[in-house]
């Protein structure tokens, strides 16, 4: 496996791992990988319109320009496909594929939606099909292609979804951003590595590729981490653990602003988004533009003003959990920052905006002794104090899992 290590980069095996050996709405991992050995036949069922045939023919397109082992072909109506695709209703998507009330109850109808169903025997592929339903809203084209593109990938093999990239074919939530990108064509290119043989076992895979996979040998691995950090730091990591585990904000999170934002809090939180942007590799922030309809991931910041408030600044956070993939992550941040119209909330509205956006980043709660400790600004540059910046790097770092227990924490530290 020493030449599939040095071709594909620690990112995609992770990846990789994550969402091939987990199937959407399941809780468990797979066992073994699945995929197809012969060229998988596409017949679209029912009664396609001219754009959803071209969607389909694109997204074979782009599949095949990988050069897989296998190619993906178009059939006829009248031929017998191996991948039969119905575009529908909710309701006909659900009659073709059978399914259960559990199952459709766990589907967001509100937006585009594509799932599918694979046979396999012994980990060769040999039918799927796979239902497909849009939003009638929304009409954009490059949103319905996308799903048309990820439920036919998904069927060659890669059947799991999940939060970390949130631009990548795969993340559970809907964002238009998403698209097929580069991580995603080295998932797929890996799975059909000559290596990685039909109904290759997870265990096999855990083994070989162990010193990169941080879902293997985790608590060596933050023992190995957490020598490197100051020791007082201990208690501060143990409260950003919940009873769902460790939970963080995807690698790359969106800043959305809503409400009375003036040039003054813009300014100030670019200058935040910037200094955390520094802090690790694992943590890109971006300010996103505003729409209409609120987004179900990010950082959702909205300022408010009112004249009959008494504090000078009250704050409230809500945050969302998504725990229907491999890894749980912390999917929303909602944030509120009510100001009144006073001298002191004018004084302080640039502190409570630097850490709201900190501590939107952990579970863990802003605290009264973090007053005054949090950050400084140096000729125009927010400078967060180190203790901070070792607790977002050490929370960020790929060795604490999502949804890593506090008591594994504990046991990995005092190996």
């Amino acid at each position: 496996m020493a030449k599939l290590k040095s071709k594909y980069d620690t990112e995609a095996i992770n990846y990789f791992y994550e969402t091939v050996f987990h199937e959407d709405y399941s809780k468990i991992k797979l066992d073994n990988i699945s995929k197809w050995k012969s060229n998988p036949k596409i017949v679209l069922l029912g009664h396609p319109s001219s754009s959803e045939i071209e969607y389909v023919k694109k997204s074979i397109a782009e599949i095949n320009k990988l050069n897989l082992p296998i190619e993906c072909i178009l059939g006829e109506p009248r031929d017998s496909g191996s991948i039969n695709i119905l575009f529908g209703n909710f309701e006909e998507v659900s009659t073709y594929l059978n399914l259960d009330n559990r199952l459709k109850s766990e589907i967001d109808t509100s937006a585009h939606f594509g799932i599918g169903h694979v046979t396999s025997q012994d980990g060769e592929i040999s039918k799927a099909g796979i239902g497909i339903c849009y939003n009638k809203n929304d009409s954009a084209h490059l949103g319905r292609q996308n799903v048309v593109l990820e439920e036919i990938v998904q069927s060659l093999g890669i059947g799991g979804d999940s939060y970390t990239h949130p631009r990548s074919l795969f993340f559970q939530n809907y964002n238009p951003e998403k698209s097929f990108t580069n991580l995603d064509r080295q998932l797929l290119s890996l799975l059909y590595e000559p290596a990685i043989p039909v109904n290759f076992p997870r265990k096999s895979f855990e083994t070989d590729f162990s010193d990169v996979l941080y879902a293997v040998n985790t608590a060596e691995k933050i023992k190995n981490l957490w020598q490197k950090f100051p020791r007082d730091l201990d208690s501060e990591v143990e409260r950003c653990f919940t009873g769902a585990g460790l939970l963080k904000h995807p690698k790359e999170t969106n800043i959305h602003l809503y409400g009375s934002v003036d040039k003054e809090d813009s300014a100030t939180i670019t200058r935040v988004i910037f200094s955390l942007n520094q802090i690790s590799p694992n943590l890109t922030l971006k300010l996103a533009r505003r729409t209409a309809f609120e987004p179900d991931h990010g950082v959702v910041l909205t300022f408010n003003e009112s004249d009959q408030q008494k504090e000078a600044i009250r704050l409230s956070n809500e945050v969302s959990m998504g725990k229907s993939c491999m890894f749980p992550k912390l999917i929303k941040s909602k944030i509120s920052l009510s100001f009144n119209k006073s001298a002191r909330s004018r004084i302080l509205r640039q502190q409570s905006i630097v850490d709201a956006l900190y501590f939107s980043l952990l579970t863990r709660p802003k605290r009264q002794t973090d007053e005054g400790e949090l950050f400084e600004i140096k000729a125009g540059v927010i400078h967060f104090h180190k203790r901070y910046t070792d607790l977002l790097k050490l929370i960020y770092s790929n060795e604490f899992l999502d949804g890593l227990a506090l008591n594994e924490f504990r046991a990995a530290k005092s190996m």
